[in-house]
Formats: structure tokens, sequence, C-alpha cells
């Protein structure tokens, strides 16, 4: 018989490696929440224009106690959103900042016509929490009244 070379026997004596899976459990983990942070922010990038649905059967709106109603109009020409609470007219969202602070709301409802951009909806989102109010309610409207018309032009 032919005798092994030392380099064979040695190779042969050695035991298999193991594969240390605890190390590449940390390595998933790590890319994955790598890529669920980025993969957020390019939604919020590309996401820039938001189209709501109409609410053309929706109820007309039941005041509640402990809930604040806000109303927030668009002026496309002007491109300019404005905020009406307590039937005052507010320019900028965080006008309301300190007047719903003072106000003990449990809830709040955010009417926005059909056309104000999100951007406008989110920084009045941020005030409303900023001012404790956890549970916000978002509703469309037609300013123009064409999607209500056609709704009762369908009826028969």
């Amino acid at each position: 018989m032919k005798e092994e070379s030392k380099a064979n026997a040695f190779m042969n004596d050695m035991e298999d490696p193991d594969i240390c899976i605890a190390a590449m459990a940390d390595c998933l983990f790590v890319l994955l929440t790598f890529f669920m942070a980025i993969s957020s922010l390019d939604v919020q990038r590309a996401t820039k224009e938001v189209t709501l649905p109409d609410a053309i059967s929706a109820r007309e709106i039941k005041e509640r106690n402990g809930w604040g109603y806000i109303h927030v109009t668009w002026d496309p020409i002007k491109r300019v959103a404005d905020t009406f609470f307590d039937d005052r007219k507010y320019t900028e969202p965080e006008q309301l900042a300190p007047i719903l602070s003072r106000r003990d709301f449990k809830s709040a409802y955010i009417r926005a016509q059909k056309d104000c951009p999100y951007v406008f909806i989110s920084r009045l989102t941020k005030v409303i929490a900023e001012a404790g109010i956890a549970n916000i309610v978002f509703g469309t409207y037609d300013s123009s009244g064409a999607a209500a018309k056609a709704a009762a032009a369908k009826k028969p």
C-alpha cells in the first residue's frame, strides 16, 4: 500500500468545522433592521401626494363632548390651507398648539378639503399629537359638491 502524505494524514485526523449560527443570526437582524429603516424613509419620500377617497355618503358631523373639530380648507390658486377651529381662522397649524393644550380633548376630528396636500395635514396632526390628543379621526369633503351631485343623480 501506498503511504499517505503527512498533509493528507493531518487533514483526515481533523474534525469537520462547526458553523456558528449565533453570529449569523446577529448579522441577519442587523441587516433586517437596516433595510426596514431605509425602506420606510424611501416610502415617505415617494408618497408626496396621497389621493384620499371620496366620502359621498358621509353623514353630517354630530359633535360630541370631549372632541375637538378642526376644519381645513385649501385654496389651490394661492396654494394656502386655512384651519378653522371654534369659528376662528388660523393660517398656520402651529397657531392651534396653545389653544388645544388648554382644552381637555380626548379626541380630534380633522375634516379637510379633498384637495388639501398631505404635508399640511401631517403638520396639523403633529400639532394635535403634541397637545396630548392621541385619538385623531380624519374625514374629507369635496368643496365643489360635484361628487355629491353625481351621487344624487345616480339614486332613483
